[in-house]
This record gives C-alpha cells, structure tokens and sequence, in this order.
C-alpha cells in the first residue's frame, strides 16, 4: 500500500473546521473520510441526535496513536464520532483500522446496534495496538504463521477436515496448549528454512505433551525468497485464506484469530516470501524423543531445544490421519 492509495490523499487541508468525503452513500450509516486544518487524517461517524460520549468513556477506550473524541454541533443537535490519527507515519494501520470498522457495522441499520458493534471492535483494537510499540511481527512469528495458515490450507486441500473444523481447531492465537485441536488429536506447527533445516526447534517443555488421545507435529520445510520473486508472502496467504472462510460466522473467527496473532495487513508483510519443499507429520508416541515437566530437575525453566530429523524418522506419519472430516 503506497500513501496514494489513501482516500485522505484526495481530500484538502482545511483552513479550518474539517473536510469531509463520504465513505459509501451504499454503506447505512454516515462515515466520513476528512482532514482536519493540521492536515490529520480522520474518519468520522455522524450519529444523529444520539450522544455515545457516556458509553464511549465508560468503556475507557483509549487507543494507541489514534485520538477519540465527539463533537456536537449546537444548531441541529447532531453528534459526531471522530477519530484522528496522530502520526500519518501509522496511516496503513489506521486506514486498516477504519475500514475493519466500517464492514463490521454495515450489516445493521440501526445507529445504537452499529454503536456497540464499533465499541466492540475498538477495545480488540486496543488490545491489538497495545502489545507492541511498531506493531510488527518478528520473522520468527511472520514464517510461524505463514506455516500455521499453510497447515490449514493442506487440511482443506485434502479435505482433512471442513472449513468449520478448521477455524475452530486453531487454537494457538487464543491461548491454547496447542496450535491446533481436532477432537482428541492435537497438532502442533513447526517450520525450519535455511541452514537448520536438520532439526526442528521446540519452545518449551510443555509443547510436546498432552492430555488428549493423540499428538502430531507437522512440520514445514520452507525456502525463503527476501525479494519475493518466488513463494508466496504472509500477505498473500492470508488473502487467499480470507476466500475460503468468506461465508457465516467463519470470517470472524478467522479475523479474530489472525488479530490474537499479531497480523495486521499492511505492506511489511508482502516480504519475505516463501516456498514449501516439504510437509512431514510425526506421531509424537511415548519413545518421542523430547523434554517434558516430568523430567527436568527442579530449579531449570524456560527449556528450548532442538530435536534431529534423523532422531525421529521412525515416526513419520501420513497428515491424512490429522482431523478427520469435522
């Protein structure tokens, strides 16, 4: 996304009070493209004669970067909701912001229901500006989940499990044990590229343990491309995984989930990109090679390690036993 592309680019600095460009005259509610005469960007949501101000700060919205404010105006008893981004720098967050704001409150008509799904979605905003200063996923967690969004790609692909089964079973970017829970099998998601590519890591004693009947670990073997000439970036998966989950209820949970991960849409993540040489699933059996709570010594935390491909080549595994048809 380059500034231009912004509908703020298309509309004047004011000498004063604001400039307005409607978002849609197809969308229910006024929203409102502006700038303010400091030349910051805003969207600004017209609502009537109802005053939200109350709601708004009892809810204590307050978001990173970006200012809430309502203003009345006096001769006609109309109230808007406003919001200004502070550093054009963060445009394509706040852009990205608006319009998640915007779909969500389209579906319905009536202003006080369109309120509350705003309110809503603002304080998972909050939650998601809050937790890091750049908002930016570490090339660690850009090919974790690039891998994650491959695996339930292949789940579709061979029709492991429905679409259904698939949202709902990832259960890593809520706070799960595991990165995905298929009835009684969990699986956990690895990737490795690179010089590593002869072990697979592991973040912790508790990763490789479970509760439930089965445990798998899939793996992704992947080549990264820096100038994206071949693969596919984090940005293209998740578009592509946006289509097959556009139906029902399926495109929030998937919205919610990708946000409980730290992904937002912006240009950053149309690089790297990545090809898949190779999936291995492996049964993770009693003889697993691995470290479990049960066996560190008292007194060690916070165990990583590194498990040899070559260790573990006895428990390969078709993925067609991952799922089932949920």
């Amino acid at each position: 996304m380059t500034a231009n592309t912004f509908p703020w680019e298309t509309i004047k600095i004011p000498t004063s009070e604001l400039n307005l460009l409607r978002v849609s005259p197809d969308h229910p509610h006024d929203f409102f493209w502006g700038r303010d005469a400091a030349g910051h960007y805003l969207l600004v949501l017209k609502c009537g004669d109802g005053d939200f101000r109350e709601e708004l700060k009892r809810r204590r919205i307050e978001l990173s970067g970006i200012k809430t404010d309502f203003r009345s105006v006096l001769d006609t008893d109309e109230a808007f909701l406003m919001f200004l981004l502070q550093e054009a720098e963060n445009a394509d967050i706040f852009f990205t912001l608006c319009n998640d704001l915007i779909k969500k409150t389209e579906p319905v008509k009536d202003i006080g229901a369109a309120m509350e799904i705003l309110f809503t979605r603002l304080e998972r905003w909050r939650s998601f500006l809050s937790r890091t200063r750049k908002n930016l996923l570490s090339d660690r967690d850009i090919q974790g989940l690039f891998s994650e969004l491959k695996f339930m790609e292949e789940c579709l692909d061979q029709h492991l499990a429905s679409p259904a089964a698939v949202v709902e079973g990832w259960h890593g970017p809520l706070g799960g044990p595991h990165d995905f829970v298929f009835g009684q099998s969990a699986v956990e998601i690895k990737s490795v590229s690179g010089s590593q590519s002869d072990s697979v890591p592991i973040s912790s004693e508790n990763q490789l343990q479970t509760h439930l009947d089965h445990l798998y670990l899939n793996v992704f073997l992947l080549s990264r491309d820096a100038d994206c000439t071949t693969g596919t970036s984090l940005n293209d998966i998740v578009r592509q995984m946006r289509e097959r989950f556009a139906e029902g209820n399926l495109q929030d949970a998937f919205e919610e989930r990708l946000m409980e991960s730290g992904y937002i849409d912006i240009p950053e993540y149309d690089l790297p990109c990545f090809s898949v040489s190779q999936i291995r699933t492996y049964l993770v059996g009693e003889e697993f090679p691995r470290i479990t709570p049960e066996i560190i010594p008292e007194g060690i935390r916070e165990v990583s390690y590194r498990i040899s491909f070559s260790s573990i080549a006895d428990y390969l595994c078709d993925i067609s036993v991952i799922g089932g048809n949920g």
